[in-house]
């Protein structure tokens, strides 16, 4: 099935819990630390004003089907503005039905908007639909090593 419209706006105020509830679940399903405080600290920088991230819901049938976070960031290397996607997630029950395509397509038309010159995420490797879907969008797999300090 098909999606037959996918409406995509910002995030707001009025989302916090559909936000917090589908950004959690995306972390428990990746075995990650779902930390509750975390996640809504997460929002409310996402959600503040002149904040770089983009937050936005994806609906389908009137039902909150995906969430987008990602935020802008300046890259010497590209020589502008570069998109991060920190998460997209499609609720299971909506998967392999086009949204995930449907939104990155919208994504990418708005950050050609802006002036973004690249898009860039990471993929567990054992995410092997979301791999397939990247590389049919012609993402080119980069050969580096990411690593983390927490503070």
């Amino acid at each position: 099935m098909m999606v037959m419209e996918l409406v995509l706006r910002p995030a707001t105020e009025g989302d916090r819990d559909t936000a917090h509830r589908l950004l959690t679940a995306q972390l428990v399903e990746h075995r990650l630390p779902a930390d509750p405080d975390g996640v809504a600290r997460g929002i409310d920088l996402a959600l503040a004003p002149h904040s770089p991230a983009w937050l936005w819901l994806g609906q389908r049938e009137g039902r909150t089907a995906a969430i987008f976070l990602a935020n802008e960031v300046v890259s010497v290397e590209r020589g502008g503005l570069v998109l991060w996607v920190e998460e997209l997630y499609v609720v299971p029950e909506a998967r392999r039905s086009g949204i995930a395509r449907a939104l990155l397509a919208r994504v990418c038309q708005h950050a050609r908007q802006r002036s973004v010159r690249a898009i860039e995420l990471e993929v567990v490797p054992t995410q092997q639909a979301a791999l397939a879907l990247y590389r049919a969008l012609e993402f080119e797999q980069v050969h580096r090593t990411r690593m983390s300090l927490s503070l």
